[in-house]
């Protein structure tokens, strides 16, 4: 009896060890290497589908120029960084300074205002005594558009 015992335990081992790896290789889902699916490559050498296949071939990169967003149109005053001002009577004129983008279009109460290479600006508007309301527009090459207004009151 012993001699019928021992290859019954080998062979009930043997089960288990083999039942734990089909088990484990369910679990993993990843193909036996014997089932490994060729990969359809395009414009590549033909595969040899008897081994297999564990690395991707995929054709190169086309190269695209990159386009960035254009930048937004704003208006920044510097000064005078008050929209609303009370200036003495002796001030006929108004300086203003400001800045925007470098190709955009700029006018002081509908007078165009030369902008420099960095979006910077300076223009002058006339006061009349009393309240003065001065209109500053921007504009791009695409139709876009901004505005503020300044409120000076001249000679209170």
């Amino acid at each position: 009896m012993r001699s019928r015992i021992g290859p019954a335990i080998l062979g009930l081992a043997l089960a288990v060890t083999l039942t734990g790896l089909a088990l484990a290789q369910a679990e993993d889902d990843t193909p036996p290497p014997d089932e490994a699916t060729p990969v359809d490559t395009v414009g590549t050498a033909p595969v040899d589908t008897s081994m297999p296949i564990d690395i991707v071939i995929t054709p190169p990169a086309v190269d695209r120029p990159i386009v960035s967003p254009a930048p937004t149109l704003f208006l920044q005053l510097l000064d005078p960084a008050d929209q609303d001002l009370v200036v003495p009577l002796s001030m006929d004129h108004l300086t203003i300074h400001g800045l925007t983008l470098p190709a955009a279009v700029v006018s002081i109460d509908g007078d165009l205002v030369d902008i420099d290479d960095q979006g910077n600006f300076v223009g002058a508007t006339p006061l009349d005594e009393g309240a003065n309301e001065i209109e500053l527009v921007v504009s791009d090459s695409q139709g876009n558009q901004t505005s503020t207004t300044l409120f000076v009151v001249r000679g209170e």
